[in-house]
């Protein structure tokens, strides 16, 4: 990527996965609730309650989640119940990913971003095991210069110390884009294809303006 210094092309974009890279959003809810019926012994007229938490955090890490779900419901759990709830929610999403698809774009703008010199890094509230697993599966790793579960604000904040002059954290939830303000990054919201297609064009309109706004 050219550019008028090194300092200036150290730009970092930040995928979270879950709803971003691929279409999970509507599925992971449905196993959310599952899991919680299943584990807590709530019942149908909890449904909404359960559905409503899960939608009002997801992108965060699944215990941060439980923790909003068991609240909601006035609800107390040990730590070995969250510990069942935690494992039964892995199992269904583990066998529901199989047949979930990536956006139809994402390789496309994924090779475009790292064949055109950004620092592509993926976040994920989900478990680093799992996360980790998931992307090996999709063969996904090679696009990432480092991808990490479980804590999306504690990674988007260990960049910033690395010296990254520009953050974009490209996520789908109103979590992930209160997340990137809370690091002090910038957010770009993905809600379908469409957004990841001119993602690449995005990028490079944000770089421009950031130099002009430097050399001015």
């Amino acid at each position: 990527m050219k550019s008028k210094s090194g300092d200036r092309a150290r730009t970092a974009v930040v995928f979270d996965f879950d709803g971003t890279l691929i279409d999970t959003a509507e599925i992971k809810i449905d196993n959310y609730v599952q899991a919680v019926e299943r584990i807590f012994g709530t019942g149908i007229g909890d449904r909404e309650i359960i559905r409503a938490s899960s939608r009002r955090t997801y992108g965060a890490n699944r215990f941060v989640q439980l923790a909003d779900t068991l609240t909601s419901l006035g609800l107390e759990a040990t730590d070995d119940q969250k510990e069942s709830w935690s494992r039964l929610y892995s199992s269904l999403n583990s066998k529901a990913m199989i047949d979930v698809p990536e956006f139809p774009s994402v390789r496309e703008v994924l090779r475009e971003l790292k064949d055109t010199g950004f620092f592509l890094f993926a976040a994920s509230g989900v478990l680093e095991e799992e996360f980790l697993g998931e992307m090996t599966r999709r063969k996904l790793l090679d696009f990432f210069i480092e991808a990490k579960g479980g804590d999306k604000l504690g990674f988007l904040r260990s960049l910033r110390e690395r010296g990254f002059r520009t953050i974009l954290f490209v996520g789908d939830t109103e979590f992930d884009r209160r997340t990137a303000e809370e690091a002090g990054v910038r957010f770009y919201k993905v809600e379908q294809d469409s957004d990841i297609r001119v993602l690449f064009r995005y990028v490079i309109s944000l770089q421009e303006k950031i130099w002009g706004d430097v050399g001015s």
